[in-house]
Formats: structure tokens, sequence, C-alpha cells
């Protein structure tokens, strides 16, 4: 059983990653007070993020950090970006996740399954296979199949949202023979760059529509952070 989480640990941590957006946003906001044995490591908008969720999530992060490093030992510096890096992705993606639920995006039971079949580490030659699931989701995430499950759904809402971005950033010919006659000045390579202008606006226009969400929310968020609160407690 250790031989197969072994072998199946890389892959398993960045299971629970997909989905995420969210190198880009910057939580902001720290303060508050800690009620004695608040399971509440920040809020976002009033919506609780789990500090026992968190926990969690930073040891998956820091066994992967240390199967990257082999014999190498983590530095108290790294495992303290570990630890904000993770609470940073945790705060994002309940503010998009939030975004995804006012504009009414849900996912369905069948969704769900057909992105956990398509999942390879959940299969066996080819196929999803149930007790590799339940195998790596035990000894591997330490989640129940509900734990799992609904973070899925989360993680598939917030990727729906950035599907919205991606369809906005669709470029037109013509828009893109315009900005490439105002950027060159003539369109004389027009016919043989046409393709990949075309790509590199559509790429360019995603990333500013991209950082316009982001500012848009970082404007409309109430975010607080009580990590150092908990940390400060558990010091004393």
């Amino acid at each position: 059983m250790m031989e197969f989480i072994r072998e199946h640990k890389k892959t398993i941590f960045w299971i629970t990653l997909i989905g995420f957006l969210f190198a880009t946003f910057a939580y902001f906001g720290a303060g508050g007070s800690l009620v004695s044995g608040q399971d509440t490591v920040a809020t976002v908008n009033s919506k609780k993020v789990s500090y026992s969720e968190y926990i969690k999530a930073v040891s998956r992060a820091i066994d992967n950090a240390r199967q990257d490093k082999k014999d190498t030992e983590l530095t108290d510096a790294e495992i303290q970006q570990i630890k904000r890096n993770t609470l940073q992705d945790m705060i994002s993606e309940e503010a998009f996740y939030q975004l995804a639920l006012k504009y009414g995006i849900k996912v369905t039971d069948g969704e769900l399954k057909a992105h956990l079949q398509q999942i390879p580490a959940f299969q066996k030659d080819g196929h999803f296979d149930h007790r590799k699931y339940y195998q790596i989701l035990a000894y591997g995430l330490k989640m129940t199949p509900s734990e799992f499950e609904e973070s899925r759904k989360r993680a598939i809402a917030v990727d729906k949202v950035r599907f919205l971005i991606y369809l906005l950033s669709k470029v037109s010919e013509k828009e893109a023979e315009l900005e490439y006659l105002r950027r060159n000045g003539n369109l004389k390579n027009w016919s043989k760059e046409k393709n990949e202008f075309i790509m590199t606006l559509q790429s360019e226009k995603r990333v500013q529509l991209f950082q316009q969400w982001i500012t848009q929310l970082q404007q409309k968020v109430k975010i607080k952070d009580y990590l150092g609160k908990f940390e400060n407690v558990q010091s004393r």
C-alpha cells in the first residue's frame, strides 16, 4: 500500500490543485478577533475558510515539496512560503467560487462523474477504477469521497468562470487585422502571420480580461486572515 502511495504521490497532490487560478490574486484585509476553538483561518465575504482543511492542504503541499527535494530538508522559510501560498489559494478559490454562484454556475453529478473518470491516477488500463479511487482518497489525500467530490465540484465551477473569460477573449479576424496594421504600419506579411498573430492577440486579451476580473474582485471582496492569530495561540 505504501508503495502505491509513493508511486502516485505527486499525482495525488496535483489532483487537489486542478482548477486553481490564483497565483495572481493577492489577498488582503488581515485582522479580526479569533474566537477560542473557532475553525476559521480566514473569511471571504463572511464565508469561513476552514482551518482544519487548511492544515490538511498544507500537509499535502509539504509532502509534495519534500518528494520533489528528495533527500534535502525543507527550510523554515520554504515551509512558511508553502503555508502562505496554500492560504492564498484557498481564499482565492472561495472568492471565485462565490463569483460562480453569483452567475448561477452549477456542476451536475454527471459532469462530476465525467471529470473523475478522466483523472489518470484513478484509472487502470485506461478505465476508471473504483478501488484505486478509494485507495488514493483514503491513504493519499486522507479525504472521504464526499469531501473530495465536493471540492471537485467547486473546482469545476471555478473552471467554468475561467472558461467564461476565455470566451470573452475571442478575437475576430477583422479586429486582429486592424490591430496588426496598427502595430506594424502595413499588411505586407498579414496573410503569412495571421494565424499566429490572432492566437497572440487572444492570449493578450485573455490576460487583460482576467486581470480586470481580479481587480474587480479585490475591490468588492472583503477578506480577513486569522492565520497569524492561530500561530500565536499555538506558540504560547
